[in-house]
């Protein structure tokens, strides 16, 4: 009787008695008890899958915050790209309403060459033209280390527009102006790579700039400069590979080839006309023509 295990159900009807062996009463035993520990474990995951919903809930509705905080930026982003375009848009149009008021606009007749050639300068209308406008050396000439367009940069390796020329020099070779005019900028730019620099304007839209200077600057910004005053001195400040001057010319902020200007003088007054094409030169002789005669009358 040891090894069996006796079960009674009783009724109205009496009682019964059943009688199972032990190794079934064991079988019951841990079946229940899995059944039980299955209940158990399947409570504790689905607990834990609910967790991770309820953790999941929260990251979506962080990330659905996130996204609606990133859309409004870029809707914001857009609107500011809108208007800074619009802003563009309206300064290319003033710009061009300036270069049509003072005639600066290019031309598109032809000949316009051939009209300038056959215009004739006097002396003194020559000196206005070379006290306004830059010309000749600005350090004694001793060769090109760097000319000016599309080359490989020395120290960067990259490609890119030299806008200027680099010129052979010793350090500390006096500069001077090549034209009359104001100085904008004296002093190290880091940022250009350009080290100490002088940046000078001069009259109806061009400008100059000299990079990679010693410390010592005889004028300051807002200082007037004659032509051929000393505004600075050779040297290797900078990103520079050697002692050389960087020198550029623009007009209206476009790059012009300084070559062409450092052998204008007298005895080839014309011939900037032809090299140097990206200038207005009948529209700007106009101007300077008219403003000389106003001066003869005063």
């Amino acid at each position: 009787m040891r090894d069996r295990f006796t079960i009674t159900i009783s009724d109205i009807n009496g009682s019964k008695h059943y009688q199972l062996h032990q190794v079934i009463k064991k079988f019951v035993l841990y079946f229940s008890l899995f059944i039980v520990l299955v209940i158990l474990g399947g409570s504790f995951f689905i607990s834990f899958l609910m967790d991770e919903v309820d953790s999941l809930e929260v990251k979506k509705a962080k990330i659905l915050q996130e996204q609606a905080a990133l859309k409004k930026k870029n809707d914001v982003l857009q609107v500011q790209i809108s208007e800074k375009t619009q802003e563009f848009e309206d300064i290319k149009e003033k710009i061009t309403d300036i270069e049509e008021l003072v005639g600066l606009k290019p031309s598109s007749e032809t000949k316009v060459d051939d009209r300038l050639q056959d215009i004739t300068f006097t002396s003194s209308q020559q000196k206005a033209f070379f006290n306004s406008i830059p010309n000749g050396e600005v350090i004694p000439y001793s060769g090109l280390s760097g000319s000016f367009g599309w080359r490989v940069h020395p120290i960067l390796k990259r490609k890119e527009f030299h806008r200027g020329i680099d010129l052979r020099a010793k350090i500390g070779t006096p500069i001077k102006a090549p034209a009359d005019g104001v100085i904008e900028f004296a002093g190290y730019h880091k940022s250009s790579g350009f080290g100490n620099l002088v940046i000078m304007e001069h009259n109806y839209g061009f400008k100059t700039s000299y990079a990679h200077l010693e410390g010592k600057f005889p004028f300051q910004a807002g200082d007037f400069v004659r032509k051929g005053e000393i505004i600075g001195y050779t040297g290797n400040s900078g990103l520079s590979t050697g002692p050389h001057l960087h020198y550029e010319v623009r007009f209206i902020t476009r790059p012009l080839d300084p070559k062409n200007f450092l052998n204008w003088n007298s005895s080839n007054f014309k011939e900037i006309f032809e090299k140097e094409k990206r200038v207005s030169w009948q529209s700007l002789i106009k101007i300077m023509n008219n403003q000389f005669h106003l001066q003869k009358q005063q």
